[in-house]
């Protein structure tokens, strides 16, 4: 299965929302199972504008292996 970014989802759920469309033929047409489109669309009906934002922020490598070795330097984890 794709990924879709935030705005391919909103279009998804937004031309549900017009009426014009069914859920099962915007699933197809994208290519996802309806109940994918199904949870999107109840995910922005509850959330809105941030229903697909991530809520937790991407660390870099680089950043992860930093942490790891103050924690090994400092003994903080013990």
């Amino acid at each position: 299965m794709p990924k879709f970014n935030i705005e391919e989802k909103k279009e998804a759920v937004i031309r549900y929302q017009q009426g014009t469309e069914g859920v099962k033929s915007i699933a197809k047409s994208i290519g996802v199972h309806h109940t994918v489109l199904l949870n999107w669309i109840k995910q922005y009906e509850h959330h809105g504008e941030n229903a697909f934002k991530k809520p937790y922020t991407s660390y870099t490598t680089q950043f992860k292996l930093d942490v790891l070795n103050y924690i090994k330097e400092t003994g903080t984890f013990n």
